[in-house]
């Protein structure tokens, strides 16, 4: 009801203003004292009594509820404040977006003050990438981490920089930090194990994929974890057999075959054994797992074995003796052909080598179960040092017609023109 009384009031005075316009050519004549008066426009009146209107509003209010004033005039400073702050902000986001240095330089430092948000701080150290060198950002990142401690807005982006750069003794320190802040960071249990693949500490990435797949099985930032876990639990094993003793599969999705481990733990075994000199013994261990799972990288590492033994005769034996065995392998006798060959016992090699028909389809297919896809490189492989050994026993013995024979399956048309 005020509010209609108060318009029917204004129109009232509006019209008696547009009357008084038209008789006095759109100008009213004010007089003030005597003969002193002053003639204005009609709409400099208007204008005037909307301002003497608001003014006369306001000091009513604040002379009525003061608080209230005071309280609506800071908020809607604080709202101009804010708006402004905003606009700020926008402006920064843009000179991001489109990776604008000078123009990203120029939106901070409108922003740069104490109050500003940390993670606007963050945001422009990370655009300073297109600028500064790693040097100077790496510097940039410890000084932000000096001075906002413990922060995580500052220490995952500063530890990703670290992995990215290969700066894996601070990856390594910033990881621990972060998860002494908040223990099992899935962050900073990546940067671990990228310090630790590194740093071929497959004991340790293992113990850090275990706990990503216990908690983020069938997430993005397992995709590759999952894909490399079987792969790091093998060399996990060759560093230490004894390490998956009591270790609990379950946090995988399906069950996994412990037998195929049995190779991997002869390796590391042996690999044990060799650190300390045991020579003879390492290569007893090897020759059992051999004989028990026909796994040619227990070969490999057989030979490995007699090579740093400074060519151990007794090792040379071990090796003849898999080839007499009855469950004989081909990989096996090629790898003793091999090495009689290397002695200059070319006699004794030929004669191994009389006792190999090797060829695709007569291949040992179980010398490698835990990779079935690889049968045809395998193979390949134990084919060509196969012909290889025969034709430098040829060449050696100065047989030309048997050398030839020999060089053609190594010289195939389809492998030198591939």
């Amino acid at each position: 009801m005020k509010r209609l009384i108060l318009i029917a009031i204004a129109l009232l005075l509006l019209g008696s203003m547009g009357y008084f316009a038209m008789q006095n050519s759109h100008s009213v004549t004010l007089n003030l004292y005597g003969n002193f008066s002053i003639q204005l426009s009609v709409w400099m009146v208007l204008a005037g009594s909307f301002v003497a209107g608001w003014a006369v509003t306001e000091l009513w209010q604040f002379v009525s509820h003061p608080q209230r004033f005071v309280q609506s005039f800071l908020g809607k400073f604080s709202r101009y404040k804010d708006n402004k702050k905003l606009q700020k902000t926008q402006d920064f986001e843009n000179a991001s977006l489109l990776r604008d240095p000078k123009q990203v330089r120029k939106s901070f430092s409108k922003l740069d003050k104490p109050e500003t948000p940390l993670s606007v701080r963050v945001q422009y150290l990370e655009l300073l990438r297109y600028e500064k060198n790693a040097e100077e950002l790496l510097h940039s990142y410890a000084e932000l981490r000096n001075k906002y401690q413990g922060n995580l807005q500052v220490l995952l982006p500063y530890l990703k920089l670290t992995c990215k750069l290969s700066e894996w003794d601070l990856a390594e320190r910033l990881s621990h930090e972060i998860l002494r802040i908040t223990p099992g960071h899935p962050d900073a249990l990546a940067g671990l194990r990228q310090v630790n693949i590194a740093r071929e500490n497959w004991v340790a990435c293992i113990e850090q994929e275990k706990e990503l797949l216990s908690n983020y099985n069938g997430s993005l930032i397992t995709y590759n974890v999952k894909q490399e876990h079987e792969e790091h639990l093998q060399k996990a094993m060759r560093q230490d057999p004894k390490f998956l003793k009591n270790w609990s599969f379950r946090y995988l999705p399906q069950k996994r075959d412990k037998t195929n481990d049995k190779p991997f733990e002869a390796i590391g075994e042996a690999n044990q054994l060799q650190k300390s000199g045991m020579f003879l013994e390492a290569a007893k261990v090897l020759k059992k797992a051999f004989e028990n799972t026909a796994n040619p990288e227990l070969l490999e590492a057989l030979e490995g074995v007699y090579r740093q033994s400074g060519t151990e005769v007794q090792i040379l034996s071990i090796i003849g003796a898999i080839h007499n065995s009855r469950q004989r392998a081909i990989p096996a006798s090629l790898l003793y052909a091999k090495l009689l060959y290397q002695n200059n016992q070319l006699e004794e090699a030929s004669k191994v080598l009389g006792q190999v028909n090797i060829s695709a389809t007569t291949m040992d297919q179980k010398a490698y179960p835990a990779a079935k896809n690889k049968g045809t490189q395998l193979n390949e492989k134990w084919s060509e040092l196969n012909h290889a050994i025969r034709f430098l026993i040829a060449i050696r013995q100065e047989r030309s017609e048997d050398a030839l024979t020999e060089a053609k399956p190594l010289l195939r048309e389809d492998k030198i023109l591939k």
